[in-house]
Formats: C-alpha cells, structure tokens, sequence
C-alpha cells in the first residue's frame, strides 16, 4: 500500500585515495534528495489509519442496517405464530398477509390420489436397470385424455420411470415397485397422479398399446372450515384458510369434532431481531469512541465521527411523539455508558400487551415509524455513492492513490540522481587515480636521479 521513502546508496568502489571523499558526495547528495520522501511517507502512513479505521466504521454501520432490515422481516413475516388444538389432524403455517384471530377446521376426507399399475411385460422384469415392459422407443402419457410424449434414455423400467418424472413430473410421480417376490421379483411401473381427485391414467407404447394393468381413481380432498355445513373440497392436503394461514391436512376428524387454529402476535422473533441489533449498535459505540477527542487517532478532528454518533443517537434515542411510542416504552433503553440494552422479558410483556402500539412505533422502512427514520438515517451514511461514510472512503482511497503515485515518481526521480552522480564520481575517481599515477612515476624518475635515499616513496613517507 506505501513506497519506500528512503534509497540506499550505491556501493562506490574507487581506486584513488578520495574515493571515500567521493562516496560521501554521493550519499550526501542523494540524503538531500530523499527528505521530501519522509514528508510524503508520513502522509501515507496518515492517509492508510484514516482508510482502516473508516472500513471498519463501515463493517459496524453496514452491520446495523443489515439488522434494522431483519426487524422489518420479523414485523412482517414473523410476528404470529401459531398453535393448533390436536397436531395429529392438521398443521398450521402463518406467513405474509395472516391476521390473529381463531379458526377451525374439521377434516371430513383427506382424499385419495389416482393409481396406476403396469403390465409385466412379455415376461417379468427381474431387473428393471436393464430390463423394460416394451421394446418401444417412445410413449404417450394420458392424464384425463391429455397425451404428452415420454422419450426415455433406453428401454430399461427405470429409464423410463425417470423420463415420466423428468418429462410429466407436475401430472404424475412415477416408480418402480415389486410386486413379486424377494426371490421371483416381479418389477413393475407405478404411477400416482400429482393432486388428489379421481384421474384417468395411461400409459401407450409407440405401437398404441396401452402398458397400464390396472388403476384405481382417487377422490378429492373434503373439510369444513369455522362451521361452514357444506364440504368444501381441494386437490390438495395443503389448503388456504385465510390469508396467510397455510393448513395441511395431516388425518381425517372424529366427525363433528373440529380442531382449532389460533393464530396470535408473537413479538419472540423480533425481540431476537432486536437484541441483534443492541449487540451491533454496541460495537459501532465501542470502534467509534476511541475517534472522539484530543486523542483521537486516525480519525482526530473528522467531521465524520460527529455525523455517525448522531445517527447512533438518533437510534437509541427515538420515539414516534409520545413516551407510550418510543423504544424506551419496550424494555429498550440506553445505559449512562451509551451502551444499548433489551430487556427481552419486559419487551415480549409490553408487545403482548398492546401489540399495535408497539407496531403503530416501528413502523416500516417506508411508512413511518422507527424503521423508516433508521433506514433514513442509515441511508444518508452508507449509500453507495452519496453516503457521508462512503464518500469519505472513497475520497480518502483517491488521495492514498495519488500519494502513492507521487512517492514513486519522486523515487524514480531519486534514483535517477543515483545513477547519475554515481557515474560522475566513477569519472572523477579514474581521473584522480590517473593524476596520482602519474605523479607517482614523476616522483620516480625524480628520486631516481637524487638518490634512494631522499626518495618518500622509498622511504615509507607518502
């Protein structure tokens, strides 16, 4: 994420003797160089603790709208629940759309799917992976006189009892049974329409014969619901009672005994929802106080520490006008500390008590209420392109970028310079050792004709 803000001196090999002299000049030279690195260094550095302490601002932000957004589906989807008078005759799911009130149902027929049974073909299949009830390629299913074509794989029992699944599956459920014995197995193929209700089944080979031994019709579904005197009758053990109570019939009623559905508020689910939601507003407290003050780290003095505690604030602290609409009116309240608790106990004994309040007080995301002024709230920051907190993100991965770029630009710069007067000390350096060369001959020569003893170079003396 950062360029290195110092550069190495190239090691300098001279041969005269101001070869250190000269190395000097280089380091000297490229030190003076290298000082606006440090500065651009220190930007840097600044500029990543700004980015990890606004990620994980974000992760702490994104995780509370993620749970205001699950106290909206807990309103909506998980706010009854159900109970039912005698489980062995029916079961009850409330969803979208339900509404508390009681209900009966009494079963008088939980109906019967259609049948079929195949013939054993020219002889009995003993092995249905390999083995068939015809030789024919291709076959015509019949469901109440509608033929659809049926293409298996092979001829094989269970190639085609897959084509009929695979080709006809949302008409009839097909399987391969034993009708014979463990030692004389005898493998036919089975078919069970799909609703209840009486249904003519057939099943034709390519040459218009029909492969189906026996069947037997079904009957539809019957029942009464909340005392109605006629039957009522389905294709289905699954039925619609009212508006988002799903029912499935499980057995048939002692007759004129009913079983009871009661569907009632639960406020369980968004209790859990909210005590989520405590647990992450408490994290984003905890990260974003170490930004507050004089030792504020990374994000010292940013407007944006002030913009988020608002909106914390705007959170714990809200109420729909009146103190009977505000969360603190349901066992959700806020410490001295900041911190933010649920008391789930008092919360379930104050919805249950007046459910519609507690409703008439959360509201939706988009009706009002505490969900549409936390979704607001929480919108204003975490927008993906006008969010307070994403912009500031974005802006502060714009300005590491381009630090990023001036570092190594100012490097390449540096090591440029490097280059450069390293190769003219090189030049120096072979100029002066000549020059001594030279000098060192001449003194020579000198010497030589002065005598020995008066030569330095003899002597020891430099």
């Amino acid at each position: 994420m950062s360029t290195s803000a110092t550069s190495a001196s190239p090691t300098f090999d001279g041969q005269s003797q101001f070869a250190a002299s000269l190395q000097q000049v280089i380091t000297r030279a490229v030190g003076i160089a290298s000082l606006p690195l440090d500065a651009y260094q220190a930007t840097l550095t600044t500029l990543n603790g700004q980015q990890t302490a606004l990620q994980g601002l974000d992760t702490d932000f994104s995780n509370i709208q993620s749970s205001v957004d699950a106290i909206q589906n807990a309103l909506t989807s998980n706010s009854l629940s159900s109970s039912v008078s005698d489980p062995s005759i029916l079961s009850a799911t409330v969803g979208p759309g339900a509404t508390p009130g009681t209900y009966s149902v009494e079963v008088d027929n939980l109906g019967a799917y259609s049948t079929a049974l195949s013939n054993p073909g020219d002889t009995a299949v003993t092995d249905p992976t390999s083995q068939g009830i015809s030789s024919s390629a291709q076959f015509t299913l019949e469901v109440n006189g509608t033929p659809t074509t049926i293409t298996p794989a092979s001829t094989s029992l269970e190639d085609l009892a897959t084509a009929i699944n695979s080709q006809a599956g949302s008409q009839v459920q097909a399987t391969v049974v034993n009708v014979g014995s463990t030692g004389s197995p005898d493998y036919r193929l089975s078919l069970t329409s799909a609703t209840l209700g009486s249904q003519t089944l057939d099943l034709v080979d390519s040459g218009g014969n029909s492969v189906i031994a026996e069947s037997t019709q079904g009957e539809p579904a019957s029942y009464l619901v909340n005392g109605v005197t006629s039957d009522l009758t389905g294709d289905s053990r699954t039925i619609t009672v009212a508006p988002g109570l799903t029912v499935n019939l499980l057995s048939q009623s002692t007759p004129g005994v009913a079983t009871t559905i009661t569907v009632s508020n639960d406020p369980t689910g968004l209790a859990s929802a909210f005590s989520t939601f405590a647990q992450n507003y408490n994290q984003a407290v905890a990260d974003l106080a170490q930004y507050h003050g004089s030792n504020g780290g990374a994000l010292e003095g940013d407007s944006i520490v002030d913009t988020l505690s608002n909106v914390l604030q705007q959170l714990s602290g809200f109420s729909n006008g009146t103190p009977d609409t505000s969360l603190a009116n349901f066992g959700i309240t806020v410490s001295d500390t900041g911190q933010l608790s649920v008391d789930t106990s008092a919360f379930t004994t104050a919805a249950n008590s007046d459910f519609s309040t507690l409703q008439a007080t959360l509201g939706g995301e988009t009706t009002g209420g505490f969900l549409e002024a936390a979704t607001s709230a929480l919108t204003g920051i975490e927008d993906p392109t006008q969010g307070s907190l994403k912009v500031e993100e974005n802006t502060v991965s714009s300005e590491i970028t381009a630090q990023n770029t001036t570092i190594s630009n100012e490097q390449a710069k540096i090591t440029q310079l490097q280059t450069n007067i390293t190769a003219q000390m090189v030049q120096a350096d072979a100029a002066i050792s000549a020059l001594e060369s030279q000098l060192s001959y001449v003194n020579g020569l000198f010497y030589s004709i002065t005598g020995n003893n008066n030569n330095p170079t003899a002597s020891g003396i430099a």
